[in-house]
């Protein structure tokens, strides 16, 4: 279950989409599992009509594809925005880790939009919520993504990360890497801890 990027690297995937978010880190991804035989994947394009491995892809993991939707959902109104988030996805095609680089880009856009109209609700995104942790100066925002499994964004002031759904005992755990370095956010009884390079394990309470 699963998946959080530095801010010059979050704008750029969400602004103008030219760089693809494979290229600068590794997101933790549990394995796949394919769609039900009997049951259609809807994305947010005709999946009858995909083209290219990432499309091809979106429409093979029920996950991505709901992910793919809520960009949509979400950025109905901002037509050329979501112009470039499709072709920055479609592009992951020619990226060496093409789950991750789909992902990477749903969930980034998904937090930027959020970001512009908080209120929203409906879907399948909640946030950005803000934390408090003990060691940082300012609060973090943090997306939630509830497919399934789901990812999560982490804004920090410096970086943006997007993290993997992981199995945990107890709450919601996301963890993966960035720069070869590990990254975690746990959730649990109302509380989180968040694990960022550098620094020892943070206590974080929601605002």
């Amino acid at each position: 279950m699963r998946g959080i990027l530095m801010v010059a690297v979050a704008m750029l995937a969400l602004t103008g989409c030219k760089q693809k978010a494979s290229d600068n880190h590794t997101v933790a991804v549990a394995p796949k599992a394919d769609a039900p035989a009997d049951r259609k994947v809807t994305a947010s394009f005709d999946c009858d009509r995909a083209r290219g491995q990432a499309q091809e892809l979106v429409c093979a993991d029920a996950n991505l594809a709901a992910m793919d939707r809520e960009v949509a959902r979400l950025g109905a109104s901002d037509t050329a925005g979501q112009a470039a988030w499709a072709k920055a996805r479609d592009d992951c095609g020619k990226a060496d880790e093409l789950q991750q680089c789909v992902m990477a880009n749903a969930v980034l856009r998904i937090h930027h939009l959020r970001s512009v109209t908080p209120g929203d609700a409906g879907g399948i995104s909640v946030g950005p919520v803000g934390f408090a942790c003990k060691g940082l100066t300012r609060p973090i925002a943090v997306t939630f993504i509830n497919s399934d499994p789901g990812a999560l964004v982490v804004e920090t002031n410096r970086q943006t990360v997007a993290l993997d759904h992981v199995e945990a005992a107890s709450g919601a755990r996301y963890a993966g890497r960035w720069n070869g370095e590990e990254w975690s956010f746990w959730e649990h009884g109302g509380e989180a801890t968040l694990t960022v390079p550098g620094k020892p394990e943070m206590r974080c309470t929601r605002r």
